[in-house]
Protein backbone atom coordinates (compact mmCIF):
# COMPACT_ATOMS: atom_id res chain seq x y z
CA UNK A 1 0.00 0.00 0.00
CA UNK A 2 3.09 2.28 0.75
CA UNK A 3 4.23 1.26 -2.30
CA UNK A 4 1.02 2.50 -4.64
CA UNK A 5 0.21 5.58 -2.20
CA UNK A 6 4.13 6.77 -2.98
CA UNK A 7 4.05 6.16 -6.90
CA UNK A 8 0.79 7.94 -7.13
CA UNK A 9 1.71 11.17 -5.07
CA UNK A 10 4.85 11.02 -7.70
CA UNK A 11 2.37 11.16 -10.60
CA UNK A 12 0.01 13.27 -9.44
CA UNK A 13 2.92 15.81 -7.99
CA UNK A 14 4.58 15.79 -12.00
CA UNK A 15 0.97 16.71 -13.42
CA UNK A 16 0.39 19.37 -10.65
CA UNK A 17 3.67 21.20 -11.36
CA UNK A 18 2.49 20.56 -15.56
CA UNK A 19 -0.39 22.38 -14.30
CA UNK A 20 1.13 25.23 -13.59
CA UNK A 21 4.12 25.82 -15.88
CA UNK A 22 3.63 26.99 -19.39
CA UNK A 23 1.76 24.78 -22.14
CA UNK A 24 0.20 25.35 -27.83
CA UNK A 25 -2.95 26.92 -28.73
CA UNK A 26 -5.86 24.01 -28.77
CA UNK A 27 -9.22 24.62 -30.39
CA UNK A 28 -11.53 24.59 -28.14
CA UNK A 29 -15.05 26.30 -26.71
CA UNK A 30 -13.05 29.58 -25.22
CA UNK A 31 -13.53 32.71 -27.12
CA UNK A 32 -10.21 33.66 -26.01
CA UNK A 33 -9.18 31.63 -28.57
CA UNK A 34 -10.67 34.15 -30.94
CA UNK A 35 -8.88 37.18 -28.90
CA UNK A 36 -11.77 37.81 -26.98
CA UNK A 37 -12.52 37.21 -23.30
CA UNK A 38 -15.74 36.65 -22.75
CA UNK A 39 -17.45 36.47 -19.25
CA UNK A 40 -20.72 35.28 -17.81
CA UNK A 41 -21.87 37.24 -15.37
CA UNK A 42 -21.43 34.83 -12.96
CA UNK A 43 -17.62 34.60 -14.17
CA UNK A 44 -17.33 37.94 -14.29
CA UNK A 45 -18.67 38.34 -10.11
CA UNK A 46 -15.98 35.91 -9.53
CA UNK A 47 -12.92 38.10 -11.09
CA UNK A 48 -14.34 41.31 -10.09
CA UNK A 49 -13.52 39.25 -6.18
CA UNK A 50 -10.24 38.18 -6.79
CA UNK A 51 -11.37 34.61 -7.57
CA UNK A 52 -9.90 32.43 -10.45
CA UNK A 53 -12.37 31.12 -13.15
CA UNK A 54 -11.41 27.46 -14.31
CA UNK A 55 -12.98 25.68 -17.30
CA UNK A 56 -12.62 22.70 -19.44
CA UNK A 57 -11.68 22.94 -22.67
CA UNK A 58 -12.85 19.78 -25.12
CA UNK A 59 -9.65 17.88 -26.44
CA UNK A 60 -11.17 15.49 -29.10
CA UNK A 61 -8.68 12.86 -30.38
CA UNK A 62 -5.85 14.19 -27.90
CA UNK A 63 -4.64 11.41 -24.89
CA UNK A 64 -4.05 14.73 -22.97
CA UNK A 65 -7.06 17.66 -21.56
CA UNK A 66 -6.91 21.38 -21.44
CA UNK A 67 -7.91 23.61 -18.93
CA UNK A 68 -7.94 27.41 -19.00
CA UNK A 69 -7.95 29.62 -15.96
CA UNK A 70 -8.86 33.40 -16.29
CA UNK A 71 -8.39 36.36 -13.65
CA UNK A 72 -7.60 40.00 -12.75
CA UNK A 73 -4.33 41.09 -11.47
CA UNK A 74 -3.30 44.72 -11.00
CA UNK A 75 -0.66 46.75 -13.01
CA UNK A 76 -0.11 47.83 -16.65
CA UNK A 77 0.25 45.59 -19.37
CA UNK A 78 3.91 46.74 -19.87
CA UNK A 79 4.83 45.14 -16.48
CA UNK A 80 2.90 41.74 -17.23
CA UNK A 81 4.32 41.15 -20.20
CA UNK A 82 7.92 42.49 -18.82
CA UNK A 83 7.45 39.37 -16.09
CA UNK A 84 6.73 36.84 -18.53
CA UNK A 85 8.73 37.31 -21.20
CA UNK A 86 11.63 37.09 -18.26
CA UNK A 87 12.39 33.98 -18.94
CA UNK A 88 15.65 33.66 -17.42
CA UNK A 89 13.60 34.54 -14.01
CA UNK A 90 10.93 31.77 -14.28
CA UNK A 91 13.27 29.64 -11.58
CA UNK A 92 12.61 32.40 -8.98
CA UNK A 93 8.47 31.98 -8.50
CA UNK A 94 7.36 29.09 -10.96
CA UNK A 95 6.60 26.25 -8.30
CA UNK A 96 9.46 23.43 -8.72
CA UNK A 97 10.88 24.94 -11.98
CA UNK A 98 15.04 24.88 -11.19
CA UNK A 99 16.25 26.25 -14.45
CA UNK A 100 15.41 27.71 -17.35
CA UNK A 101 17.59 28.09 -19.93
CA UNK A 102 17.59 31.01 -23.24
CA UNK A 103 18.77 28.63 -25.80
CA UNK A 104 17.91 31.66 -28.92
CA UNK A 105 15.50 34.65 -28.67
CA UNK A 106 15.02 36.41 -31.85
CA UNK A 107 11.82 38.56 -31.86
CA UNK A 108 8.67 37.21 -31.52
CA UNK A 109 10.37 34.06 -30.83
CA UNK A 110 12.09 32.39 -27.97
CA UNK A 111 13.38 28.88 -27.53
CA UNK A 112 13.65 27.92 -23.56
CA UNK A 113 14.96 24.39 -22.27
CA UNK A 114 13.02 24.15 -18.38
CA UNK A 115 14.60 21.66 -15.99
CA UNK A 116 11.34 20.74 -13.53
CA UNK A 117 12.88 19.22 -9.77
CA UNK A 118 9.59 17.41 -8.24
CA UNK A 119 8.78 15.40 -5.31
CA UNK A 120 10.89 12.08 -4.84
CA UNK A 121 13.44 12.92 -6.71
CA UNK A 122 11.43 12.82 -10.23
CA UNK A 123 13.18 15.59 -12.56
CA UNK A 124 11.85 16.61 -16.26
CA UNK A 125 12.92 18.62 -19.18
CA UNK A 126 11.73 19.73 -21.92
CA UNK A 127 12.12 22.56 -24.92
CA UNK A 128 9.63 25.12 -25.48
CA UNK A 129 9.66 27.87 -28.32
CA UNK A 130 7.59 31.12 -27.36
CA UNK A 131 5.75 33.47 -29.40
CA UNK A 132 4.85 36.48 -28.17
CA UNK A 133 2.58 38.89 -30.08
CA UNK A 134 1.24 42.51 -29.46
CA UNK A 135 -2.83 42.81 -29.59
CA UNK A 136 -5.50 45.65 -29.21
CA UNK A 137 -4.89 46.55 -25.86
CA UNK A 138 -3.46 43.20 -25.31
CA UNK A 139 -0.67 40.61 -25.50
CA UNK A 140 -0.46 36.87 -26.30
CA UNK A 141 2.39 34.42 -25.35
CA UNK A 142 2.00 31.17 -26.98
CA UNK A 143 4.14 28.10 -26.92
CA UNK A 144 4.80 24.88 -28.08
CA UNK A 145 7.01 21.99 -27.09
CA UNK A 146 10.17 21.13 -29.42
CA UNK A 147 12.48 18.05 -29.92
CA UNK A 148 15.17 17.52 -27.79
CA UNK A 149 16.28 14.31 -29.20
CA UNK A 150 19.24 13.93 -26.69
CA UNK A 151 16.73 13.43 -24.05
CA UNK A 152 15.10 10.00 -22.95
CA UNK A 153 11.50 9.64 -23.04
CA UNK A 154 11.54 8.94 -19.14
CA UNK A 155 13.44 12.44 -18.60
CA UNK A 156 10.96 14.71 -20.58
CA UNK A 157 7.04 14.29 -21.33
CA UNK A 158 5.00 13.87 -24.27
CA UNK A 159 3.29 16.86 -24.99
CA UNK A 160 2.77 20.00 -23.43
CA UNK A 161 1.64 23.84 -24.76
CA UNK A 162 -0.63 26.91 -24.47
CA UNK A 163 -0.73 30.41 -24.20
CA UNK A 164 -1.35 33.20 -22.28
CA UNK A 165 -3.44 36.23 -22.89
CA UNK A 166 -3.00 39.37 -21.75
CA UNK A 167 -5.70 42.38 -22.04
CA UNK A 168 -6.81 45.72 -20.08
CA UNK A 169 -10.35 45.15 -18.35
CA UNK A 170 -12.98 47.55 -18.44
CA UNK A 171 -13.34 48.33 -15.33
CA UNK A 172 -9.67 48.33 -14.15
CA UNK A 173 -6.35 45.86 -14.24
CA UNK A 174 -5.74 43.46 -16.70
CA UNK A 175 -7.72 40.13 -17.48
CA UNK A 176 -5.54 36.97 -18.01
CA UNK A 177 -6.41 34.07 -19.39
CA UNK A 178 -3.99 31.07 -18.94
CA UNK A 179 -5.08 28.02 -21.23
CA UNK A 180 -2.86 25.04 -20.46
CA UNK A 181 -3.06 21.46 -22.72
CA UNK A 182 -0.72 18.42 -21.08
CA UNK A 183 -0.35 14.12 -21.63
CA UNK A 184 2.54 13.56 -19.61
CA UNK A 185 3.14 10.38 -21.21
CA UNK A 186 3.23 7.23 -19.30
CA UNK A 187 2.06 7.45 -15.61
CA UNK A 188 2.34 3.98 -13.61
CA UNK A 189 -0.70 1.78 -12.42
CA UNK A 190 -2.75 3.16 -14.54
CA UNK A 191 -3.19 6.75 -12.26
CA UNK A 192 -2.83 8.79 -14.93
CA UNK A 193 -6.93 9.75 -15.08
CA UNK A 194 -6.88 10.54 -10.72
CA UNK A 195 -3.98 12.73 -11.34
CA UNK A 196 -5.12 14.53 -13.70
CA UNK A 197 -8.34 15.64 -12.14
CA UNK A 198 -6.19 16.92 -9.33
CA UNK A 199 -3.85 18.67 -10.98
CA UNK A 200 -6.85 20.46 -12.78
CA UNK A 201 -7.83 22.45 -9.69
CA UNK A 202 -3.62 23.38 -9.64
CA UNK A 203 -3.99 25.13 -12.76
CA UNK A 204 -5.15 28.89 -11.18
CA UNK A 205 -2.18 28.69 -9.03
CA UNK A 206 -0.24 30.07 -12.72
CA UNK A 207 -2.48 33.23 -12.61
CA UNK A 208 -1.83 33.90 -9.05
CA UNK A 209 1.83 33.44 -9.42
CA UNK A 210 1.97 36.07 -12.00
CA UNK A 211 -0.47 38.31 -10.05
CA UNK A 212 2.41 38.01 -7.20
CA UNK A 213 5.15 38.38 -9.23
CA UNK A 214 4.31 41.74 -10.93
CA UNK A 215 3.15 43.12 -7.54
CA UNK A 216 6.73 41.98 -6.11
CA UNK A 217 8.77 43.74 -8.28
CA UNK A 218 6.70 46.70 -9.91
CA UNK A 219 4.64 47.09 -6.32
CA UNK A 220 7.26 45.15 -3.17
CA UNK A 221 4.50 47.57 -1.15
CA UNK A 222 1.63 46.99 -2.17
CA UNK A 223 -1.05 44.33 -0.18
Amino acid sequence: MAVFLTMFLSAASFLLVLAVNPVRAVEGTSLAAANEVVLTPEERATVLRGKIVLRAIPSPGRKGRTYEAIGLIQGSLEEAVSVLTDFDRYPEYMPNVSAAKVCERVEPCSIIETTLHLPLGVKKQYRLRYTGTREEDGFRLSWEMMPWPELKPSHTIADTSGFWLVRAFDEGGLIVVYRVYTDPGHVPLGLKGIAQGVAKHKIPDGIVKLRDRVRSVFRPGAK
